[in-house]
């Protein structure tokens, strides 16, 4: 028994041997830490105060998305300092003050005799009412392209079931698939209206996607007001809805303190049916609106145009068949609203959606005037955008709003295009 407790006291007794604890390397680990501060210090600098090229245009870029939002704003202020903030912030006023030169004018195109040689018209050969009825069809709406439509029909012959004259393709939808038919110029084709001479397509660029809606008969074209402009503003389906709208984008800007404007103080000219129902801001924004005799004019005054239906804003992207932006030109990367016109009268619509992360982050006015150049706009020029840039056709919100709810902000107006039937009451 003693021996065995002896035993018990001798292995009770025995100690743990210890860890050997690393040594600590005090001057080894600031060396790292002063390592990557001074990375970080290197490449916030870069990125900051660097004139190379590629790093100047995205931070640039960048600064001007920010500071063209009233909610954001801190993304810049927070990182950057104020002097390179007014620096680019001075290149956007110089911008803007180079455009209040800006000036449309419609020159009468020239006079032309057809070739009656080449008119297959004057043929002997009997043409059937069908074929006339395509011959004006593809007239109507040259911007298709005859091949891809003609595949299309041959799957789904149900759209000529009345013939071309009522043609209707609708796709448009969030929720639809779209259409293998394509416009010469590339871009899908969502909506060939014939009845009411509407094309609309789907615009895909590098990082934004939106749609551009073509209406062939500019007397279509007007602007729909809120009803309760001055104290509340309206969603655009609504403004749309009130004025038996086919086609709608929402138009002017407003006041909007803290993000939190309801849509009902117009900011700048409003001229709807011929009436002023406000004022212009006369300095920093441009006329723009629709003449008495249908014409689109960009930055031209009063005075010089009897204006039916007018806004203002900025800036100008196309001006006399010119492309007169440079790139961001001071606005950076956002949602676009805009609106354009080409030399036969057809009326562009034009939305891009933004600020939605692996969809479409938005586009730079530049990438709006490349879009109305490839359509052969005369006049086009920028409407108000961000989380109001909105399309409705046919009752139908066709685009991705990126404001906080999926029906868009309140707005004092917007751009209808009335179903072309209503030109006859």
């Amino acid at each position: 028994m003693k021996e065995k407790s002896r035993k018990l006291v001798i292995f009770g007794s025995r100690k743990p041997k210890k860890k050997k604890q690393a040594r600590r390397n005090p001057r080894k680990r600031l060396a790292i830490i002063g390592i990557v501060l001074a990375a970080l210090i290197g490449l916030y600098c870069t990125a900051v105060f660097s004139n190379i090229p590629f790093v100047k245009k995205w931070r640039d870029i960048y600064i001007e998305t920010a500071m063209d939002t009233f909610t954001h704003k801190w993304l810049a202020t927070l990182i950057i300092p104020r002097s390179v903030i007014d620096e680019v912030m001075d290149r956007k006023n110089a911008f803007i003050e180079e455009q209040q030169q800006l000036q449309s004018s419609w020159e009468p195109s020239p006079s032309t005799s057809p070739d009656v040689s080449d008119d297959p018209t004057t043929s002997d050969e009997p043409i059937s009412d069908e074929e006339l009825a395509r011959r004006a069809f593809f007239e109507l709406f040259d911007e298709l392209d005859a091949d891809t439509f003609d595949d299309y029909v041959a799957q789904n012959p149900d759209v000529l079931a009345n013939g071309y004259e009522t043609l209707l393709i609708n796709e448009a939808g969030l929720d639809k698939d779209g259409t293998s038919i394509t416009t010469k110029q590339g871009d899908e084709v969502v909506v060939v209206d014939a009845e009411n001479g509407i094309l609309i397509v789907r615009i895909v660029g590098d990082g934004f996607e939106g749609k551009l809606a073509m209406v062939k008969n500019p007397a279509q074209v007007r602007l729909g007001v809120a009803t309760t402009l001055g104290t509340h503003g309206q969603i655009v389906s609504q403004i749309a809805s009130d004025n038996n709208a086919i086609l709608a984008i929402n138009a002017s800007g407003f006041a909007d303190p803290e993000w939190k404007g309801n849509g009902g103080q117009v900011v700048g000219l409003l001229i709807a049916d011929g009436i002023m129902l406000n004022g212009p801001v006369k300095h920093g924004y441009l006329n723009i609106g629709f003449s008495t005799d249908d014409r689109l004019y960009v930055g031209v005054s009063t005075q010089e145009v009897l204006y039916r239906d007018a806004v203002e804003f900025i800036p100008a992207m196309i001006i006399n068949g010119e492309n007169v932006t440079k790139g961001s030109d001071g606005f950076g990367i956002n949602p676009r609203t805009a609106i354009g016109q080409a030399d036969d009268g057809t009326v562009f619509f034009l939305t891009i959606d933004g600020r939605q992360i692996g969809y479409s982050i938005g586009a730079t006015v530049a990438d709006c005037a490349v879009v109305f150049e490839r359509y052969n706009a005369v006049q086009a020029a920028n409407l108000d955008g961000g989380s109001s840039t909105l399309m409705i056709y046919r009752d139908e919100i066709i685009t991705r709003p990126s404001s906080t709810t999926p029906i868009g902000r309140y707005v004092p107006n917007a751009f209808i295009a009335d179903y072309a039937s209503a030109l006859d009451e």
